[in-house]
C-alpha cells in the first residue's frame, strides 16, 4: 500500500503552511534549501529568520517530521543529519495528486465542476499551458482500435 504524504490539507493556509503547521513548513523549507542539515544547523537558521524558538521545540519537530515519514536521519559523528524523503517538486507533486485524488473519488462530479469554474477565473497564459499539458496527455494515451 502506498504510503500518505498528506496528513491534514488547511486550503486557507498559504504554501507549505496548507500541508504543515506553520513550524513544520519553515523548517521543510530549510530542509530542502540546504538538502541536509543538523538539529542545530536548522534550529540557528530558524533562528536567522527572527524565530523565537528553543532547541528542545526545534529537536521536537524535527523528530514528528520524521515520524510523519516527510524526513529522514541519519547519525553521522554523534549528530543526526535530516534529509526530506523527497524533493520539493515531487512532494508537492504528491501532495497534490493526492488531494485531488481524494476529492475525486470523494465528490466525483461537483468538483470537475468547481475546477471548470476555476478556469474561468484563469489567467490566458494558465489557460494556454493547460491546454499543452492536455495535448500532451492525449498524445500519450494509447491508441485504441
Amino acid at each position: 500500500m502506498k504510503r500518505a504524504i498528506v496528513s491534514v490539507f488547511k486550503p486557507h493556509g498559504e504554501g507549505l503552511r496548507q500541508l504543515f503547521g506553520s513550524l513544520e513548513a519553515d523548517i521543510m523549507a530549510l530542509v530542502w534549501a540546504r538538502h541536509q542539515a543538523s538539529a542545530r544547523d536548522i534550529f540557528e537558521g530558524l533562528r536567522d529568520q527572527g524565530q523565537r524558538i528553543s532547541y528542545g521545540a526545534t529537536k521536537t519537530v524535527l523528530d514528528r517530521l520524521v515520524k510523519k515519514q516527510v524526513l529522514v536521519r541519519n547519525l553521522e559523528s554523534n549528530q543526526y543529519i535530516y534529509q526530506a524523503r523527497l524533493t520539493r517538486e515531487e512532494f508537492t507533486n504528491s501532495a497534490i495528486r493526492e488531494i485531488l485524488a481524494g476529492l475525486f473519488s470523494g465528490f466525483g462530479t461537483p468538483v470537475y465542476a468547481q475546477f471548470l469554474d476555476q478556469l474561468q477565473e484563469a489567467e490566458p497564459e494558465q489557460l494556454d499551458a493547460l491546454m499543452q499539458m492536455i495535448n500532451e496527455a492525449e498524445k500519450k494515451k494509447p491508441v485504441s482500435s
